[in-house]
């Protein structure tokens, strides 16, 4: 009994601490693109985040994966909150400043750093999930964690839109250190393992090329993740582009059907956390099929029910979210049970990382598809190709598999 009630406790202080987190972060990351673009007149704050996301994990991903396999990942953790704590500070001091000279510039180099910093945060914590809570409730512990994330989405934009247009930006960036400020509580009060792990620097790439190539579940499965999440940036791009350019509805009928998606991962993530997968691989090849199936129908209905675009949409927005709520929490939980305690950090870097390039990757693609083809045929397209890569990559690996076994 005790030792659940200290599971429930832990699992309370981890989700909270996600929603804090994930809520400031988003709240302010949306204000500081909409006084970029009333500053500079230019889209480009928007995209900020996105392309200088990616390029700083690249960089600095065999940097973060030692660093969080080598000391106490708690410790890295507060460090990096710390960090991000005086970043934030700094940025409040300068911004009057940065206003009447170059905020996109002072934006740019603090977007940068903040986000190394968040790296470190979100790296450390998600390779500490086995050292918060026993085993039974690993899965919980992520399903919480992915739902959180989607709530402080679903009210992020909402609550950014009205107090960006209520206070003063200071306001906003001082809220955003409170919210990393509570986290920072909140980490050093959660219990974690004793973890340390001495490695030799040279050793990080190497061992994690023997990971995945001993492990060829885990390759397949995260091969066929990242395939997913490449194709799923066609809603992330198409939908906006199909509902406002093509259809000439608002932005806001848009962000209303976009919107679903959280919802979806809020269900989702309800389902997750209250259920236990027996053969986690089993459960999550079929879910991934499945969601590749979907994704073709997707193309298939768009194609045959061109004038039915809206509702089509709307029907694989909450599919998605519901998929994504559903295949996560149980990949994280298979990672973090086969992977040994002193590697997660390489392995939860990789997946982390690998996932963030292929979104500008994805934007390039299908932003350039759908300027040049028919929205249906994009679709149709790209559902036909994931299928094939899917199918090739189950046969190929899973022969492998078993001759490795």
């Amino acid at each position: 009994m005790g030792d659940k009630r200290s599971n429930l406790f832990q699992l309370l202080k981890a989700g909270t601490t996600t929603i804090i987190n994930a809520l400031g972060a988003a709240i302010f990351t949306y204000a500081l693109s909409l006084k970029l673009l009333e500053i500079t007149g230019s889209a480009l704050g928007y995209g900020v985040n996105i392309f200088i996301g990616p390029i700083i994990g690249l960089i600095l991903s065999p940097v973060i994966s030692k660093v969080v396999d080598k000391y106490p990942r708690k410790n890295v953790a507060i460090v990096a909150e710390i960090a991000l704590v005086i970043c934030l500070t700094i940025f409040l001091i300068i911004y009057p400043l940065a206003v009447k000279t170059n905020l996109l510039v002072v934006s740019v180099v603090f977007v940068s750093i903040s986000n190394i910093c968040a790296r470190f945060f979100s790296i450390s914590y998600l390779s500490s999930t086995p050292d918060i809570v026993s085993k039974d409730y690993l899965q919980k512990l992520n399903a919480i964690q992915t739902t959180g994330v989607a709530i402080a989405g679903i009210a992020a934009l909402p609550l950014a839109g009205y107090i960006y247009g209520k206070i003063a930006f200071e306001y906003i960036i001082l809220i955003e250190i409170i919210t990393e400020i509570l986290t920072i509580f909140l980490t050093v009060i959660t219990k974690f393992k004793a973890h340390r792990n001495e490695e030799k620097a040279h050793e990080t790439g190497k061992k994690l090329i023997e990971i995945l190539r001993g492990n060829m579940e885990l390759t397949r499965l995260t091969m066929i993740a990242m395939l997913l999440n490449l194709a799923v940036t066609s809603l992330t791009i198409g939908v906006p582009y199909v509902v406002i350019h093509v259809l000439k509805y608002s932005s806001v009928v848009s962000g209303d059907i976009q919107s679903l998606y959280s919802i979806g991962v809020v269900l989702g993530g309800a389902v997750i956390a209250a259920i236990n997968i027996k053969n986690i691989t089993r459960f999550i090849i079929r879910l991934y099929s499945s969601f590749a199936v979907a994704l073709l129908i997707l193309g298939i209905s768009l194609s045959f029910f061109k004038h039915e675009t809206l509702i089509i949409f709307i029907v694989f927005e909450l599919i998605l979210g519901i998929s994504t709520a559903l295949s996560d929490p149980p990949l994280f939980t298979y990672v973090q049970e086969v992977i040994p305690k002193e590697n997660l950090g390489k392995v939860m870097t990789f997946l982390y990382t690998l996932a963030q390039l292929l979104t500008p990757v994805g934007v390039l693609i299908y932003s350039t598809l759908f300027a040049k083809i028919d929205y249906p045929t994009v679709f149709l397209i790209s559902g036909i190709v994931v299928n094939i890569i899917v199918i090739v990559v189950l046969l190929f690996l899973g022969k492998k598999s078993k001759n490795l076994a």
